[in-house]
């Protein structure tokens, strides 16, 4: 081979001036023949995934991702086991629970996800999402203890909370204890909480930095109802399947990688998504005037803009509760 550049599809010249070059290796090349020769994808097609790094023997779970192929086991998670058995004991015991979210569609998202879970076992659950001009980001000591005086024994931040180490004194001096389930990275000393999952802490060997925060609360309650098939073998298992549009919903919204797990809680998630069994995502659907089979753009820029406008006027909670709603009826302005 040449040290010329070599033309990437024959395009010489664009209508801009300036020529597509062939960037791959001579291996990325031979990767890409195998790719579209293998499974019928167009060249074009072929040769992007290689660019990407995907193999021949990757392809297949690339472009068809399966929850039952690349599901990492939620105890590979740093104290994922804590939490998880915290979390079943509250719900064994019917314990009040605080949901602490951020106001974001991640951390909405994530909210509803927790109280639908709970909500299967009837256990009470109260979200609260702080407001994003007053109260900022993240838990504050005043709202922890607001929860803890209405009841909560365990209090479950999601999307938030690592960085939060006051806060979450305050609401054990107050009397509950504290389960964090995040995926931010972590600026100073881990909080004294009963647990902190999060993949991007530094002790954390799990490889799943890539999560959103949904994708953490997913897998722990994964671990959770692997727990509760023995300690409450009567109950209903949760359809934890059926929570995958929000997984889906929060995946794309956060903007993290789509490799790994996260593309199977996409493709899953957007099939659950497209039976509209979450009356609050169908009712978005619904005013934004989607036609069609719902997709990541509808995702992205009509459904995920709609959630997080809740927070910029004046109702920060109202993305989670429509998240969490069964009711129909609910009203969304």
């Amino acid at each position: 081979m040449t040290g010329e550049n070599r033309i990437f599809l024959d395009v010489r010249q664009s209508a801009s001036g300036v020529s597509w070059e062939h960037r791959l290796t001579e291996r990325q090349d031979m990767t890409a023949l195998a790719i579209a020769q293998g499974f019928g994808v167009p060249d074009i097609v072929a040769r992007v995934l290689a660019g990407r790094g995907v193999t021949a023997e990757q392809t297949e779970r690339f472009l068809d991702p399966t929850i039952r192929d690349l599901l990492p086991d939620p105890a590979s998670l740093t104290d994922m086991g804590k939490a998880a058995a915290r979390i079943a004991e509250a719900i064994v015991t019917r314990e009040r629970v605080g949901i602490f979210g951020d106001y974001d569609v991640d951390g909405a998202a994530s909210s509803a996800l927790l109280k639908r879970f709970l909500t299967h076992f009837s256990v009470p659950a109260e979200i609260y999402i702080p407001d994003r001009i007053f109260e900022g980001y993240g838990p504050n000591p005043e709202a922890m203890r607001d929860l803890v005086s209405r009841g909560a024994t365990l209090i479950v931040t999601v999307d938030c909370g690592t960085n939060s180490a006051v806060s979450i004194d305050a609401a054990k001096a107050a009397g509950a204890d504290v389960v964090v389930l995040d995926h931010h990275q972590l600026g100073g000393p881990l909080p004294a909480a009963e647990a902190v999952v999060n993949p991007n802490r530094e002790d954390d060997l799990s490889g799943q930095g890539h999560l959103c925060a949904a994708g953490v609360v997913f897998l722990a309650l994964v671990q959770t109802a692997r727990i509760l098939r023995g300690r409450l073998p009567d109950a209903a298992p949760p359809d934890l399947l059926g929570l995958l549009d929000l997984v889906a919903l929060a995946t794309v919204c956060d903007v993290v990688p789509l490799t790994g797990v996260n593309r199977a809680f996409v493709v899953k998630g957007l099939q659950m998504a497209r039976q509209q069994r979450n009356e609050g995502l169908a009712a978005l659907a619904r005013v934004s005037r989607i036609g069609e089979p719902v997709n990541t753009f509808h995702l992205a820029y009509l459904i995920g803009p709609r959630i997080n406008a809740g927070g910029r006027i004046g109702d920060a909670a109202l993305g989670s509760r429509l998240l969490a709603t069964d009711d129909a009826r609910m009203p969304i302005g």
